[in-house]
C-alpha cells in the first residue's frame, strides 16, 4: 500500500519523511472507506508491545483512503502515531498523557496550511469532542497544541522535548 502524494508531500515539507521508515509504515497500514461511518471505528494506530518488557515489537496503522482534506488530516494524525511507534521499535514504550500531542499538532498544522471552510469546521468539531470526560491525553494535547504550534521549528525531536516540558507545566497546573 502506498501513501498518496499529498500525504508524502506533507511529511517531506515537515522533515519527517524518511524513505526506509515510510516503506515500513506503508507495509503496516490498512485502509478503510471513511464515508462508511461504521468503518471509522477502525481508524487508529495499535502498537504491539512485548508483555514482559513493554518494548514495541510492531504496530498496525488503519487510515482512510485519501479522498479529500479531511481524510488526509485523519491519515496524518495516525501516521504520526506510526512514526512514534517506528522510532520506538525494540524500545520500551509507556503510554502517557503526551501520546496524542504531536498527532494533534500535525493535524492542526495541516489545517493551517489548507484552511478550507470544511476542514476548519471539521477541526473545530473534533476539538469540541474533547471535554471533562475525555481521556487525559486528548485534554493535554488540546492544552499543549497552541504552544507547540507557536514554537514549531520543523524538528520532531525538539517538539517531543517541548511536549515533555509542557507536560510538567500541565501537571503542576492540574494538581
Amino acid at each position: 500500500m502506498k501513501y498518496s502524494r499529498r500525504i508524502n508531500s506533507f511529511f517531506k515539507r515537515h522533515n519527517l519523511y524518511d524513505e526506509k521508515m515510510f516503506k515500513y509504515l506503508e507495509e503496516h497500514t490498512d485502509m478503510i472507506d471513511y464515508r462508511d461511518e461504521d468503518m471509522r471505528v477502525f481508524v487508529g494506530c495499535a502498537y504491539k508491545l512485548n508483555k514482559h518488557n513493554n518494548k514495541v515489537e510492531g504496530f498496525r496503522i488503519c487510515i482512510p483512503f485519501d479522498t479529500d482534506d479531511i481524510t488526509t488530516m485523519v491519515s496524518i494524525h495516525e501516521i504520526v502515531h506510526g512514526i512514534i511507534g517506528y522510532k520506538c521499535l525494540n524500545k520500551k514504550f509507556i503510554k502517557d498523557i503526551t501520546c496524542e500531542a504531536l498527532s494533534m499538532l500535525y493535524e492542526y498544522i495541516y489545517i493551517s496550511e489548507n484552511p478550507s471552510e470544511k476542514l476548519v469546521k471539521y477541526g473545530k468539531y473534533l476539538d469540541s469532542m474533547i471535554n471533562d470526560f475525555s481521556d487525559e491525553s486528548y485534554k493535554f494535547a488540546l492544552y499543549a497544541r497552541k504552544e507547540l504550534f507557536n514554537n514549531y521549528d520543523n524538528d520532531f525531536d525538539h517538539m517531543q522535548k517541548l511536549t515533555r516540558k509542557l507536560e510538567n507545566k500541565y501537571n503542576k497546573e492540574n494538581r
